[in-house]
């Protein structure tokens, strides 16, 4: 197998980490189209990337995610059996270490990988309050209200919703 190699550069890091794992780079999309940009035959020849690629996240995180990537799969849509046991590293995490390391999924394209980190903070969120919910995602709560009309049989939203779209 080719040896490939690249550094990344964390936002809260000088020391850059060195990426050594072809298969690690392969499910990591974004990471993966910086090197073919350059070295298109990566796959199949030994490429050392010289530039490191910066990331706005935290090398914990970056870490976390290299480390797992490979052994965390993604839940079966059509599957019941999937539990947060599946999944220890993370779940053993509290949200908003898991929210770094969703987001950094997102930010390099880790598709299979989101759908685990997302899937250990849904069962997290279950046991939370609908304004516990709205804070951690960063949305307002607003309160329950009833925008159906019995006696037109139409849905009224307030008006508010559209101002400003």
């Amino acid at each position: 197998m080719p040896v490939t190699e690249i550094k990344i550069n964390f936002k809260d890091s000088d020391k850059p980490v060195d990426l050594k794992s072809g298969e690690v780079i392969k499910k990591c999309p974004a990471i993966a189209r910086a090197i073919e940009a350059d070295n298109g035959n990566w796959e199949t020849e030994d490429t050392i990337v010289d530039a490191p690629i910066d990331i706005p996240f935290p090398q914990k995180s970056g870490e976390f995610l290299f480390s797992h990537i490979l052994k965390y799969i993604k839940p079966a849509e059509d599957s019941w059996d999937t539990k947060p046991e599946d999944f220890p590293e993370a779940n053993a995490m509290d949200l908003e270490e898991l929210k770094s390391i969703i987001e950094l999924a997102n930010f390099l394209e880790c598709t299979d990988f989101m759908h685990c980190i997302g899937f250990v903070i849904a069962k997290k969120v279950e046991v939370l309050s609908i304004e516990e919910i709205a804070a951690y995602f960063g949305v307002e709560c607003k309160p329950e209200a009833n925008f159906f009309d019995e006696a037109d049989g139409w849905v009224h939203p307030p008006k508010e919703i559209f101002e400003g779209n």
